[in-house]
C-alpha cells in the first residue's frame, strides 16, 4: 500500500488574514479548481517568481541614484541609498585594488570583501557616475541570486506541508526596500542554506555553509548556538559537533589566511564590536535623541563604554534567558524559532540596527511564525522606519529638511515593537504548543533534521 503524499497546505486553508486576501484574486485555494495545482503555481517556482519581482521593484526604486550618481543628501532624501556603489567607490576597490591590498577600506568580513571585489570585475575601475551604475548593476544581479537562494533554502526547510509558507519571504516588501542596500544578503543566503542541508540530515554541508555565512556576516553564530541548545536537550550532540567543526574548519580556512597575511585589514570589520557609539536603529540611541528634541546643554547620549557595556549585558542576559526557555518548554522548540529568538535580540539590543539587518530576521520569522498578521505588522514597522532613518540622516546636513528627533525615535520603537510582536508570538507557541500552526498540522520540526521526532534528553523545571 503506497504512503499518501502530503501536499502543500495553502496559507489561505487556515490563515484568516491571507483567505480574506485571496479574494480579490478569485478566493481561497480550492474554490475553483481541484486536484494538485500545475507546476508553475508549486512553492519553489511561485517563490522564486515574486521574489525575482520584488528585487526589481527594489532596483527600480533606485533608478534616481541610478541616473545621477550616490551623492549626499539627494541619495537619502529619494531614499535609494546603497552601500555598494558608495562604498565601490569610496573605499579603494575602484582603483583595481584586491579587497584587502593597500589603500582599500572595506571593513568587511573575507567571504563579503571578496564578493565586493568580484563584482567589481564587473564596473570601471574609475570614480564616476558610470561606474557607480555598472556597479550596482553588477550588485543587483548578485544579489537577485542570493535572494533566490533564500527561497530555496526556505522551502526546503520549511518541510512539504509548509511550503508554501516561502511566500512570506517571496512577497516581503523587505525585499524591495532593504535587498539591495548593501551585500547582506548574500550572508543571509549561505545562512539559510546552511540550515536547510541540516533539515535535510546534512551535517558536513551545514556546517560548511554556515561557517561560510560567519565569514560573510558575524550573526550566524546565533544559528549554531541555536542548533547547540536543541541538540543539547534533544540528545543529538553528535550530528551537532559534526555541524561545528565542519563550521570552525571552514571559518579558518577563509579567515585564517587573511588573519596571518593582512591582519589590520582582516580584523577591521571586528572594530564594530569595540567602544563605539550608538548607530542608527538602536535602542541605546535614545538617550541622544530625547536630548536632540529637548535641545539639551548636551546632546553627545550615552558614552561608547557604556554603550558597549549596556549591548553585551543584554546580549548575555537574553542569550541567558532563551537557554532556560529552550530547555524549560513543555515540548522542545522548533529550529528557526530558537534561531530567530536570539538573532532578534542580537538586533534589537545591539549598539546598532542597521535596515538590511531586517533580512537576516526573515527567513527566520518565515519559519518560526508563519502567521500573515504578524508579518504584515512587522513589515509595516520596517517600511515606517526605512523611510525615516533615511530623512533623519539627511537632516544631519540639511537642517530644514530634517526629520525631528522625536519623529525618528517614535519610528526606532516602532521598529523593535514590531520585532517584540514576533517575539512574542513565537514565546507564545513555544509555551502552548497546540497554537503553532507547523505542529497543529501534524509535523514536529520539518527544519530540525535529526531533532525531527527526536524525544527530549535535558529538561529544566523552573519553579
Amino acid at each position: 500500500m503506497s504512503t499518501p503524499t502530503r501536499r502543500a497546505k495553502s496559507p489561505t486553508s487556515s490563515d484568516p488574514l491571507a483567505r480574506a486576501a485571496s479574494e480579490v484574486v478569485g478566493g481561497p485555494a480550492g474554490r475553483r479548481i481541484g486536484g494538485e495545482p500545475p507546476w508553475w503555481a508549486g512553492a519553489l517556482p511561485l517563490g522564486l517568481a515574486l521574489a525575482a519581482v520584488l528585487v526589481a521593484v527594489g532596483a527600480v526604486a533606485k533608478h534616481h541614484c541610478r541616473t545621477v550618481g550616490w551623492n549626499s543628501p539627494d541619495q537619502f532624501f529619494h531614499l535609494c541609498y546603497s552601500d555598494a556603489p558608495v562604498v565601490y567607490t569610496s573605499s579603494g576597490l575602484a582603483s583595481g585594488l584586491g579587497p584587502y591590498a593597500d589603500g582599500v577600506s572595506l571593513s568587511q568580513p573575507p567571504v563579503t570583501a571578496g564578493l565586493a571585489w568580484l563584482i567589481g570585475r564587473f564596473a570601471p575601475h574609475e570614480v564616476t557616475v558610470a561606474a557607480q551604475r555598472a556597479y550596482f548593476d553588477a550588485t543587483a544581479v548578485a544579489l537577485l541570486l542570493a535572494a533566490l537562494v533564500v527561497v530555496a533554502a526556505v522551502v526546503v526547510a520549511a518541510g512539504r506541508r509548509r511550503s508554501l509558507d516561502v511566500l512570506l519571504v517571496a512577497v516581503s516588501p523587505l525585499l524591495a526596500i532593504t535587498g539591495l542596500v548593501s551585500l547582506d544578503l548574500a550572508g543571509v543566503a549561505l545562512a539559510t542554506a546552511g540550515l536547510a542541508c541540516w533539515a535535510r540530515r546534512r551535517p558536513v554541508a551545514a556546517g560548511v555553509l554556515l561557517g561560510l555565512a560567519v565569514a560573510a556576516r558575524t550573526y550566524p553564530v546565533l544559528l549554531l548556538l541555536a542548533l547547540l541548545l536543541l541538540a543539547l536537550r534533544a540528545g543529538r550532540l553528535r550530528a551537532f559537533a559534526t555541524t561545528a567543526a565542519a563550521a570552525v574548519a571552514t571559518w579558518l580556512v577563509v579567515d585564517l589566511p587573511l588573519a596571518l597575511t593582512s591582519y589590520d585589514a582582516w580584523s577591521a570589520y571586528l572594530a564594530g564590536f569595540f567602544p563605539q557609539r550608538a548607530g542608527y536603529g538602536s535602542l541605546w540611541l535614545l538617550p541622544q535623541l530625547v536630548e536632540q528634541a529637548t535641545e539639551a546643554a548636551s546632546q553627545d547620549g550615552l558614552p561608547a563604554g557604556a554603550v558597549t557595556a549596556l549591548t553585551l549585558a543584554a546580549w548575555v542576559v537574553w542569550s541567558l534567558l532563551v537557554t532556560v526557555f529552550v530547555l524549560w518548554a513543555p515540548r522542545r522548540p522548533r529550529v528557526p524559532q530558537v534561531a530567530f529568538l536570539l538573532v532578534a535580540g542580537f538586533c534589537v539590543l545591539g549598539s546598532s540596527f542597521p535596515v538590511q539587518a531586517a533580512l537576516w530576521l526573515l527567513p527566520l520569522a518565515a519559519l518560526a511564525a508563519p502567521r500573515w498578521r504578524d508579518h504584515v505588522l512587522w513589515w509595516v514597522t520596517e517600511a515606517l522606519y526605512f523611510g525615516a532613518v533615511w530623512l533623519f540622516i539627511a537632516g544631519q546636513s540639511t537642517p530644514a529638511r530634517a526629520l525631528p528627533p522625536e519623529f525618528y525615535a517614535v519610528a526606532v520603537l516602532l521598529r523593535a515593537a514590531g520585532i517584540a510582536w514576533l517575539v512574542v508570538a513565537v514565546v507564545r507557541d513555544v509555551r502552548t504548543p497546540e497554537r503553532d500552526v507547523v505542529r497543529a498540522d501534524g509535523d514536529d520540526d520539518p527544519a530540525g533534521g535529526v531533532l525531527d521526532g527526536a524525544p527530549d534528553r535535558l529538561v529544566v523545571r523552573v519553579a
